[in-house]
């Protein structure tokens, strides 16, 4: 008969996200966000008002999924029962399905970071507008198996579009993701002086979007410094989910 840490060894290398009971203390989700994609453009900084409420965080990773450090991140998330919104760049969700998979099946929702990671809005309009079709057809492809006609929602690499790839973007069910809560830690910048600066953000806006990087190794060490942060300040976290 098999160890149970066999057993989930076993599940790790099958991609499955390992299942934890979380207990009285853990952060939770509070409630799902609805984008109705057919309405609305864009959330963020940028567009209009969320109507987030006081102490409401909807928490974003984008560039994975990547096997050194999307799964530890997941784990984290799990723990507490937190769901967020990866926004994942369509070759490596193309490399990495099984991973990609996993990130849906923790109850996740599943965005798109364009196919390249290249700034769209120095590209010619044909050529940036294919690496944007191509992002989300290829991880909703990794995902869910098809790239069906779907509400999704799309984070530009840098944030940096033009007009006509938003329109593009809500042509086909979808709205753009922006942030308003960035820490930078994109930077590797060891994770107690990202959460210093992430504190000193949250002390300015007490709700928003935070960005995170999930293919960043000090971002699995800062990630439970937030949700224990979160905790002590009373907040809430909001998953979005395109409809």
């Amino acid at each position: 008969m098999r160890s149970i840490a066999a057993l989930l060894s076993i599940a790790w290398l099958a991609g499955a996200a390992p299942a934890y009971a979380c207990g009285a203390d853990a952060l939770n989700t509070s409630r799902e966000f609805k984008v109705a994609t057919k309405d609305v453009r864009g959330i963020g900084q940028g567009y209009p008002a969320m109507g987030l409420a006081h102490g409401e965080i909807i928490l974003t990773f984008d560039d994975g999924p990547m096997p050194g450090t999307t799964p530890a991140i997941l784990d984290i998330l799990a723990k507490e029962c937190v769901r967020a919104t990866f926004f994942m760049i369509g070759k490596r969700a193309e490399a990495n399905p099984a991973l990609a998979k996993r990130v849906r099946d923790g109850g996740h929702t599943v965005g798109s970071h364009s196919y390249s990671h290249r700034e769209l809005n120095g590209l010619p309009a044909d050529e940036a507008r294919d690496d944007v079709q191509r992002g989300y057809e290829a991880v909703e492809k990794a995902v869910y198996g098809n790239a069906a006609d779907r509400p999704r929602l799309v984070r530009f690499p840098e944030f940096k579009s033009t007009p006509d790839l938003v329109s593009f973007v809500h042509q086909h069910h979808g709205a753009v993701v922006n942030t308003n809560i960035s820490p930078a830690d994109w930077r590797g910048q060891p994770a107690n002086v990202t959460f210093e600066r992430l504190r000193a953000l949250l002390d300015r806006q007490d709700r928003g979007i935070i960005l995170l990087h999930d293919k960043q190794p000090e971002t699995v060490k800062l990630l439970p410094m937030l949700l224990d942060e979160m905790k002590k300040r009373k907040m809430k976290v909001v998953v979005l989910v395109p409809e």
